[in-house]
């Protein structure tokens, strides 16, 4: 994997190529595997997240989940967004979060 991160930060890698071994609880796992179809330069919203696992009820429960993400980055947690297009919530900060999304085109140098 960090093999592979720094052509990622130089905007060269827009997916990662290994196999991931998720130990979590089965709704952890759903929700993760669920993330990581979320393609390079787009965003969800926590209860789009939801909607796309069947729990479209479930968007706190998504936000757990994503601060509980034991490999950000290649499950790319920073892909979510609040419902009304905010930056919400990043293990790494906001201006990491923001960073990575504009890295991505995802987001406007200075908006959101």
């Amino acid at each position: 994997m960090f093999l592979q991160a720094p052509a990622l930060f130089e905007g060269k890698r827009t997916a990662f190529d290994l196999p991931i071994d998720l130990r979590v609880a089965p709704f952890h796992e759903q929700v993760l595997h669920e993330l990581a179809t979320v393609p390079y330069g787009r965003t969800e919203t926590y209860g789009g997240l939801a909607r796309r696992v069947g729990r479209p009820r479930a968007a706190r429960a998504i936000g757990t989940v994503m601060h509980s993400n034991p490999i950000p980055i290649v499950l790319p947690c920073h892909r979510i967004i609040g419902a009304n297009g905010s930056l919400t919530g990043y293990g790494g900060g906001l201006h990491v979060k923001r960073h990575l999304l504009e890295l991505e085109g995802a987001l406007l140098p200075g908006s959101a």
